[in-house]
């Protein structure tokens, strides 16, 4: 249970972090969204994120020749 709240956790600080990246480049340019347009674009760009990696983990794992454990194709 730990560990599933660690991560969860990690998620909502990375989440935090991208969020105020966005927020603080709109500001700079002068063309901020909100703070709650910040946060579901951020939202946005890590679930799209997760899904290609998962998928990139997928395709190079049905990959002929790769080895179990090992994700690079490389031989």
């Amino acid at each position: 249970m730990v560990r599933r709240w660690t991560g969860f956790g990690a998620w909502v600080v990375w989440w935090a972090v991208i969020t105020a990246v966005f927020w603080l480049l709109g500001e700079l340019a002068g063309r901020s969204a909100g703070l709650r347009g910040c946060a579901v674009t951020a939202a946005f760009v890590i679930v799209v994120g997760e899904c290609g990696d998962r998928l990139r983990l997928r395709w190079a794992s049905r990959r002929p020749g790769a080895r179990e454990g090992d994700l690079s194709g490389r031989r």
